[in-house]
């Protein structure tokens, strides 16, 4: 499989507050279904991490550790691929992971997740909850790991909206800028003092790609020298 898209939400633009309310949702979420580890993972390309874990007594998973995606063998895993909950009461029970090192080589045998989808559409990761004894979960548990998945995922549209009103707001200051233009061959000079053609400032200022075509007053004088 070739390379993934990478995440653009990565723990520098997620520092700070965000990082630690989730921290403590995933603290109290682990103290409330009484079960060893809670995580939030991130999928970025090729690679899926833990990106934080619940500080529980008996939680075997370290924050940051790394692997690679897919065929990572993680249960969370299985939750991306299924773009839904995923309840695994006791998994040496179950044929699909009794024998998957990965899944219980840490003798973490029951698994609840939801995964978290990004604003933009991308999948960002899953949040789950890990067991060391037989756990099928109740209706109130997955009450509960849903609105966990709603908040992560409005904390993440709040990244986003802000950083879109950023480059608006620079887009609008760029655009009401007073800039020189050639008479002549009408390329713009940046404020490193380069000539850059039109097509191009437009593009660095406002991100867009632009298509030529022809209006009707050129064409009609092309049309003339015909």
């Amino acid at each position: 499989m070739g390379n993934m898209k990478a995440n653009p939400f990565d723990r520098n633009k997620l520092a700070g507050d965000i990082l630690n309310e989730w921290q403590t949702l995933l603290n109290v979420a682990a103290e409330i279904l009484d079960v060893p580890a809670g995580l939030i993972t991130r999928l970025d390309g090729n690679e899926i991490e833990i990106l934080l874990s619940s500080e529980s007594a008996g939680n075997p998973y370290m924050a940051e550790y790394v692997t690679h995606y897919p065929d990572s063998g993680w249960y969370c895993e299985r939750t991306l691929k299924s773009r839904g909950l995923n309840v695994i009461p006791n998994a040496l029970l179950d044929p699909d992971w009794k024998d998957n090192p990965a899944a219980v080589g840490l003798h973490m045998i029951s698994y609840i997740g939801l995964p978290i989808e990004r604003p933009d559409g991308g999948e960002f990761g899953t949040v789950c909850f890990l067991d060391n004894k037989e756990n099928a979960h109740n209706d109130l548990h997955v009450k509960l790991l849903h609105q966990i998945k709603r908040m992560i995922e409005l904390s993440l549209r709040i990244v986003f909206d802000k950083e879109e009103i950023e480059r608006r707001d620079h887009l609008f200051d760029d655009l009401s800028k007073i800039y020189p233009i050639c008479s002549y061959c009408k390329k713009i000079r940046e404020a490193s003092g380069d000539w850059v053609a039109v097509e191009n400032y437009l593009r660095d200022v406002t991100g867009a790609l632009p298509s030529h075509g022809v209006c009707p007053q050129c064409f009609e004088m092309e049309m003339k020298k015909l």
